[in-house]
């Protein structure tokens, strides 16, 4: 059973070998020998066994017969929790952590999965509560760490969510969770060395994520190592053919390599796929207009035309419209096409831009 990169748990199954255990009944030397059978696994192992195989009700019925003789232990609720969870009980699973929590205030694991859940539903002042109270019951918990960096993040603190990472990749280096969303944090904060450095190790160790490899792709190409960039974005797409995202940045990567005619077909591909989304238009006519193919139903002014009718606003579509306008000599039309940008009150840089599109007709 495995959770997504948004949501970690430490599952019922891995519990048993970060709990102490207290004695456990054996069986008489005697009695082994006449007896080969198996004894029955305790009720967590058990429960975890059932869960993984899809039995999450016969898995909670086992764990409510053993709390029926033990109903003050905290391991027991926390696994009920886990296959509540998994039955899609939210709601309960959080009200058997907190019955282990308040039998032993430093369950970690049960704080861990408060916090959890707290996050997916949208609560990040609550899951931060719950993660920082895991920390305190135990600092080296890497989980909790990375959760506390989500919720950060999600509260729009990335230094904190940085600082939380941070300490999460100490406590687990080879984490490719911590490292991949470390990354997106330090590319928010601008440190794009760091970023990249954390995708470079997480795509290192993770080969095969399709996801990792196309955000190092995008880490690369704002590095300008636009051939590396290429290689990662062509590796998501073996990955993951659907992966639009990736197949965009495998055609950016090919027009700045002086490869347009390649990126065509897969500019086509997305504008199939894609048909309401301006920035593909907008890049099918940029690549178009670097093969000098402007006009026509099929040229790079059509594109970016269809782009700006789904979206009036898009920047680079007038920008790169000026600038094929200006590249065709058709300088009143490009003129006409800046005047039209300059009303939508572009950004400054944005409009610094589409004048130096103008090239020689801005003389």
């Amino acid at each position: 059973m495995s959770f997504p990169r948004t949501l970690r748990i430490l599952v019922a199954g891995a519990l048993l070998a970060c709990t102490p255990k207290g004695p456990t009944e054996s069986t008489p030397p005697d009695a082994a020998g006449d007896d080969e059978s198996v004894p029955e696994a305790p009720p967590v192992e058990r429960s975890a066994q059932l869960m993984h195989a899809g039995k999450t009700a016969e898995a909670i019925a086992v764990l409510d017969a053993a709390l029926a003789k033990k109903p003050a232990d905290p391991e027991l609720h926390y696994a009920r929790g886990i296959a509540l969870q998994q039955a899609g009980r939210g709601d309960e699973a959080v009200a058997a952590w907190k019955e282990a929590v308040r039998i032993d205030p430093k369950f970690y694991p049960a704080h861990n999965g408060i916090g959890a859940v707290a996050l997916d539903s949208g609560r990040f002042d609550e899951a931060v509560a719950a993660f920082e109270a895991a920390i305190a019951a135990k600092p080296d918990f890497p989980d909790a760490h990375y959760n506390l960096g989500r919720a950060a993040r999600s509260q729009g603190q990335n230094e904190r969510a940085a600082a939380a990472l941070v300490e999460a990749n100490r406590l687990a280096p080879e984490d490719v969770d911590v490292l991949f969303l470390l990354a997106q944090v330090d590319r928010d904060l601008g440190k794009r060395d760091e970023a990249l450095a954390a995708a470079t190790k997480a795509a290192s160790l993770a080969p095969d994520d399709a996801e990792v490899r196309r955000t190092l792709g995008h880490l690369l190409m704002e590095a300008d190592k636009v051939r590396e960039a290429q290689v990662e974005f062509s590796v998501a797409l073996q990955k993951r053919p659907d992966d639009n995202d990736a197949k965009l940045g495998l055609a950016r990567a090919l027009v700045k390599l002086e490869r347009a005619d390649e990126a065509l077909v897969h500019l086509a591909d997305l504008a199939a796929r894609l048909p309401d989304q301006a920035v593909v238009w907008s890049e099918w006519g940029a690549a178009l207009a670097k093969l000098g193919r402007l006009d026509g139903p099929d040229g790079a002014l059509a594109k970016l035309d269809k782009a700006l009718s789904l979206k009036p606003e898009l920047a680079s579509a007038h920008i790169r419209k000026i600038g094929a306008l200006a590249q065709a000599k058709q300088c009143k039309p490009a003129k006409e096409a800046l005047k039209a940008f300059t009303a939508k009150s572009p950004k400054p840089d944005a409009l610094a831009q589409a004048k130096a599109a103008l090239g020689s007709c801005g003389k």
